[in-house]
């Protein structure tokens, strides 16, 4: 049976931009090692949590598994303070869309340097 824990593989253009993104929304490095040359560096929202990014270089990822290297995720993510989260991510340099009203809920998007897009909804 499944397990409460996720890793969420994200295959990135330049780990480090990736990291550095996260990061500037107070993601925090759970880990990071080497692999076979390139630098894989697992990330989440905290130490934790039980969802976690692992960031891979997209080209080490397309030269062992093709298959997946083009596949991107949709994601949610959840906001107690969405205003202030929406702010912050404003402040970056991506693309950030409007934020819209779901019934009682509060909704936008964002993409991060590679062009992932992921959405948030106020809780």
């Amino acid at each position: 049976m499944f397990t409460e824990d996720i890793q969420i593989m994200l295959y990135v253009d330049d780990v480090q931009k990736a990291v550095a993104f996260w990061q500037a929304l107070d993601f925090v490095i759970v880990e990071e090692q080497a692999v076979d040359g390139t630098r894989v560096v697992e990330i989440a929202a905290a130490k934790d949590a039980k969802a976690h990014f692992v960031l891979y270089d997209r080209e080490f990822i397309e030269s062992n598994s093709p298959e997946v290297a083009t596949n991107s995720p949709s994601l949610m993510f959840f906001s107690q303070d969405i205003y202030r989260l929406y702010k912050k991510i404003g402040e970056l340099d991506v693309p950030l869309g409007e934020m819209i009203s779901l019934g009682d809920r509060e909704v936008f998007n964002f993409a991060d340097p590679d062009g992932n897009y992921f959405a948030v909804s106020s809780i």
